[in-house]
């Protein structure tokens, strides 16, 4: 769990999502359906800003796909790396 002096960090840092245009690399945004942290709408608004990006929510999953889907989490990157 971040400290209260991340969570500071964090909650002061410029918002980004102006500048995800910008972004020209291959990009995958991943997520979860249940995650609470940051809500899906959110993560949709993030594949919208990023030209070509794929966006892949992940059921019954909350905000950390890798340790609560492990198998899931490989099948959307496999099949991103794949395209």
């Amino acid at each position: 769990m971040p400290s209260f002096g991340s969570q500071t960090a964090i909650m002061s840092r410029a918002d980004s999502r102006p500048t995800l245009a910008t972004i020209e690399c291959p990009t995958l945004v991943l997520t979860g359906d249940q995650d609470n942290t940051i809500p899906n709408a959110m993560s949709v608004e993030m594949a919208d800003g990023i030209s070509g990006s794929r966006l892949v929510i992940i059921p019954d999953c909350g905000h950390m796909p890798q340790p609560e889907q492990p198998q899931a989490t490989v099948a959307a990157l496999v099949e991103w790396l794949a395209a």
